[in-house]
């Protein structure tokens, strides 16, 4: 009877040993993987600047030519009486060099330009580019992305044309065309030229085809 006492007593300790060396473990392994991935933080984004009555707004993250073609917006959309066409020139350039811009984006879903995106074509609009331009283009939440992508450092528009556009409902006699010339700070096999077209919505002008 003292026999099997003294060896349930040796199997408890035992089993106690085995919990207790299964816990320094846990913790020694817990403590290695947050020494050697730190809890990153997240990149935020803030508005810096908005044109109210349009609903523009300009984030801190933007590229420095980007700013400097939101202030001539800022600029263009303070004239009276604005000049549509330069209006038109100006929402063109920073779509499109917002949109292959992709070294500033955090991920394949945020999409650059969206806000020039006429709203009801949106949703298909980001979807696609999703798919497509922005398939491939890493998360970058902690900002170390080590991906090379494309960095637009000029644009130019080389022709514009007014005309009329029919569709269905919709209807606008001086819609706009607009074709932008790009330039990379390496060449990647992106776009050098871009063809924007536009509506009216009211006095806002807003893209709905962008190839």
């Amino acid at each position: 009877m003292k026999k099997r006492r003294k060896l349930k007593k040796k199997v408890v300790v035992l089993i106690v040993l085995i919990i207790i060396l299964f816990v320094i473990l846990t913790a020694g392994i817990i403590v290695y993987v947050k020494a050697h991935n730190p809890k990153e933080t997240p990149i935020e984004t803030k508005v810096v600047d908005k044109i109210e009555e349009y609903g523009y707004v300009l984030e801190n993250n933007k590229t420095d030519l980007y700013k400097d073609l939101f202030d001539e917006l800022v600029k263009i959309l303070n004239e009276d009486p604005i000049k549509e066409e330069e209006y038109a020139k100006i929402i063109s350039k920073m779509a499109v060099s917002d949109f292959y811009n992709l070294d500033n984006k955090t991920s394949k879903n945020d999409i650059g330009g969206v806000q020039f995106i006429r709203e009801k074509n949106r949703k298909n609009f980001v979807l696609q580019a999703s798919e497509t331009v922005y398939k491939y283009v890493e998360q970058n939440l902690d900002g170390k992305r080590k991906q090379t992508l494309p960095i637009v450092t000029k644009v130019e528009t080389t022709s514009i044309k007014k005309g009329k556009y029919s569709y269905k409902n919709i209807k606008d006699d001086n819609a706009y065309t607009v074709v932008v010339k790009l330039e990379y700070k390496k060449d990647l096999g992106y776009p050098k030229q871009v063809t924007v077209k536009l509506l009216h919505n009211d006095k806002k002008l807003e893209i709905y085809y962008m190839k």
